[in-house]
């Protein structure tokens, strides 16, 4: 199949993009690029490395699979999934952004899930960690500790609500895979050194986006752009930042659904481990923007019973720093890898 011409035209346009952000400001880049660094080895690598580190030992020792035979009655009812699913779950709840899909790619390489599984769990096991959302968001920008206990409330029933929703697009297959059944221990340090090696190689990825939306995020304070447009474009990007600047003009479930959407600094993070289960990035999308209403919802509700006030102001001070900082420029070349993600990946993606 053909593709259309205008799709020749997208990677030398994003080229033309790049290169003239890179050499109309270079000093803003290369700021942009010292502050990410530094953010890297003060916020991004101590948060998310561990945990990291124990998904991949759960997965390599056979621990996650000892445990999932406790939990497959659970899982088995409320996601159509095999026990070993359990540990992922968890671990998306708890370990922040990308660990639960990283950990969904590794189940699918050791054949602990198949991949109509794989699938359906990245749609749901994408969550900000309760350090991040209680601490970060509620104690420090919103003021509230109380505020961020209801906002990662909301976004953990709204990732479990979703993820019961998916078993409705299950294919007619058993819940318990084949390897599952066979329980295989590994030798714990040879686990570890696995899992200390691939967390490793996923923190290079990682901080390479920070770095990247770093060193395009300095040229957001050049644009003469208004400060409600600025807001949006953060939201859109990047989860941090988008918090930081929406709290105090957003209402709490607003907050809710820009943490469940958690920015296109995070999907791509993710892409590689998305691409590896088949699953499209328009159907990952269309299922972060579900997360985004549920979370509104669920919020809203939490409120009228549990209300909460929060610092009105608290979001003019500059205490949480921006994990991965953005920009105009930004926002539109991460459009346009979308679309060339899904022109690319589309027509060569198998039926299931």
């Amino acid at each position: 199949m053909q593709k259309p011409r205008f799709q020749k035209w997208l990677p030398a346009l994003f080229c033309g993009a790049v290169c003239y952000i890179l050499f109309s400001a270079p000093e803003l880049c290369a700021r942009g690029v010292r502050e990410a660094l530094a953010i890297c080895g003060n916020t991004v690598i101590p948060s998310l490395f561990p945990f990291m580190v124990v998904s991949g030992f759960l997965v390599h020792s056979g621990t996650s699979a000892a445990l999932g035979r406790i939990a497959a009655p659970i899982t088995a009812r409320l996601f159509r999934l095999p026990g070993v699913s359990a540990g992922v779950i968890l671990m998306s709840l708890v370990g922040g952004f990308p660990v639960g899909v990283k950990m969904t790619a590794q189940l699918l390489d050791a054949g602990q899930l198949t991949e109509s599984q794989a699938k359906r769990m990245c749609l749901f096991c994408v969550n900000a960690g309760p350090a991040f959302v209680i601490s970060a968001v509620g104690t420090t920008v919103l003021g509230s500790t109380c505020a961020g206990v209801l906002l990662y409330a909301a976004l953990c029933l709204a990732t479990l609500l979703l993820g019961i929703c998916t078993q409705f697009f299950a294919e007619k297959e058993p819940c318990a895979s084949k390897k599952e059944r066979v329980l295989l221990l590994t030798n714990p340090a040879v686990a570890l050194s696995d899992a200390v090696r691939e967390s490793v190689y996923a923190m290079l990825q990682i901080c390479a986006w920070v770095v990247l939306f770093g060193a395009l995020g300095t040229y957001l304070q050049a644009l003469p752009l208004p400060n409600t447009v600025t807001v949006l474009i953060n939201c859109i990007t990047e989860v941090t930042a988008g918090v930081h600047a929406a709290a105090g003009r957003f209402s709490l479930p607003m907050l809710a659904a820009v943490l469940a959407f958690s920015g296109l600094s995070v999907h791509c993070q993710i892409l590689g481990e998305l691409k590896h289960c088949g699953v499209r990035y328009s159907v990952f999308f269309l299922a972060r923007l579900t997360a985004c209403a549920l979370s509104f919802l669920i919020c809203a509700g939490l409120l009228k019973v549990f209300p909460c006030e929060i610092s009105v102001f608290s979001a003019n001070g500059t205490v949480v720093p921006a994990a991965y900082s953005v920009s105009a420029p930004s926002f539109l070349m991460l459009m346009l890898m979308s679309i060339l993600l899904i022109l690319e990946v589309e027509p060569r993606r198998k039926v299931c």
